[in-house]
């Protein structure tokens, strides 16, 4: 995976080295892998994060891993992750991913997506990620935003 990683980071790098919206940004493809990969390897999750009845099991394990109370588990989230980028830049990549590739058959709802889902991009697994959801990689501090810079 990380070898992967290193070839789609050196696909993102254009030009004169100037820094171009990461692949998995753009490439739905590229960007299921790399979430797919996360759910099956670093414990991204949960699935439905708007459904606490089943998710139960998921916060009981995040307890375990990272030695803590479901509480403050829960309060874990990449919404709030130091390798969340939810930057202005970064945002409209995400943006432009979703957008259609022909305007006619643009629907307009690219930002409510955005918004609803709270979504940013992983800096760790370079994907989309929800901000609802969590990893067993999770570092104090985040977001990244636009204040930060």
């Amino acid at each position: 995976m990380a070898t992967n990683m290193i070839a789609e980071a050196e696909k993102e790098s254009q030009g004169q080295g100037e820094y171009q919206c990461p692949l998995a940004t753009r490439d739905i493809k590229t960007n299921l892998k790399n979430r797919n990969w996360a759910f099956a390897n670093v414990g991204y999750g949960p699935a439905n994060p708007d459904d606490d009845k089943n998710n139960e099991a998921f916060w009981i394990r995040k307890t375990v891993i990272w030695a803590t109370n479901l509480d403050e588990a829960k309060g874990m989230r990449c919404g709030n992750c130091a390798a969340f980028i939810q930057t202005s830049f970064m945002l409209d990549c995400i943006k432009k991913g979703i957008e259609a590739k022909n305007p006619e058959e643009e629907s307009g709802y690219d930002e409510d997506v955005i918004e609803t889902a709270q979504l940013g991009f992983c800096e760790l697994f370079h994907f989309k990620c929800a901000g609802t959801r969590t990893c067993d990689a999770w570092l104090v501090g985040g977001p990244i935003t636009d204040e930060d810079e």
